[in-house]
């Protein structure tokens, strides 16, 4: 990311920092975060039109965003941006009460807005897409579930599962070297399943991979590429399965997570043990996308009609 956008530059004074320590700066946040922030923070300056950054223009363009239609997620996620910026590559620090007061609105205004939580993809709708996939004799089937098994396995993100070299595994564990909620790049180990690692082992022979990156692309006629598969592809390879195997609704790269998060709670599985499973680092997200299962699990169900029955 370049050293600051040229909107906050003509209100801060901005610190010429060394290029290494720039780039550790960089390092501190994902590379898809890091993207987000940059196409905010031009967004922001093509608006601000060459004015000095201040808390109340800021509350000024989020509410603009807001006017136009904007998710609260999209709004939370500039302020973040700009908060950002202004932590790390700025000698001077700006309060941002307005605008922070502004997005607490927002959130509250348009809590409705946005495309909605994704559909997840349970296990038994993993089992069903993968077994079509591995048996319609391609390559690309072959690397496709082994990929969904392994997202659903792992609770692994795009930017995870795209990052997966063959070295990665050990015996019955698959290493995630960085994440969302590791940047530090300390590494966490994860549990990987008898049949996802048959179907990797399979799709590794017949792949001719040794070493490198796990999943690739795949040109017509199964010639198997040497470069990553691109978030995109994943995307759409996760859609295009869904399909394939008859499953509807809003499906996306989260859905394997969302899925397996709703898979543990109906297998009797604690939010805390959702909460480590899935890397999540506050019990809210699985709580949130489980909450039908432990609803069923919840005081009344188990002392109400239990005794009831």
């Amino acid at each position: 990311m370049n050293a600051i956008v040229n909107a906050i530059e003509s209100n801060l004074q901005v610190p010429h920092l060394p290029e290494e320590t720039e780039s550790l700066i960089n390092a501190s946040v994902a590379e898809n975060t890091r993207k987000a922030y940059r196409r905010a923070l031009h967004a922001l300056e093509r608006w601000l039109s060459g004015r000095s950054l201040s808390d109340e223009l800021l509350a000024t363009y989020i509410t603009t965003l807001h006017k136009d239609g904007k998710s609260p997620a999209t709004i939370g996620q500039l302020v973040a941006a700009v908060k950002w910026q202004l932590k790390h590559q700025s000698t001077q620090q700006m309060n941002l009460p307005i605008t922070l007061a502004t997005l607490a609105g927002i959130r509250r205004d348009g809590k409705e807005r946005g495309r909605g939580q994704v559909d997840g993809l349970i296990w038994q709708q993993v089992e069903r897409i993968c077994i079509i996939a591995e048996t319609e004799g391609t390559l690309a089937g072959l690397r496709d579930a082994a990929m969904i098994r392994l997202m659903s396995d792992c609770l692994l993100r795009i930017g995870e599962v795209i990052a997966v070299n063959v070295a990665d595994f050990k015996e019955k564990t698959l290493l995630v070297r960085v994440s969302k909620t590791d940047q530090e790049g300390s590494g966490e180990s994860l549990y990987v399943c008898d049949m996802t690692r048959r179907v990797i082992a399979e799709y590794l022979h017949i792949a001719g991979i040794t070493d490198g990156p796990l999943f690739r692309h795949i040109r017509r006629g199964d010639h198997i590429q040497p470069t990553r598969l691109h978030p995109h592809s994943v995307r759409r390879i996760i859609q295009k399965r869904s399909r394939a195997a008859g499953v509807d609704g809003f499906i996306s790269g989260h859905s394997l997570r969302v899925g397996s998060a709703v898979s543990l709670a109906q297998a009797g599985a604690t939010v805390v043990d959702m909460q480590v499973a899935g890397r999540w680092k506050s019990s809210q997200m699985p709580a949130h996308y489980a909450k039908a299962e432990l609803a069923e699990r919840g005081a009344i169900a188990r002392f109400k009609d239990g005794k009831s029955r």
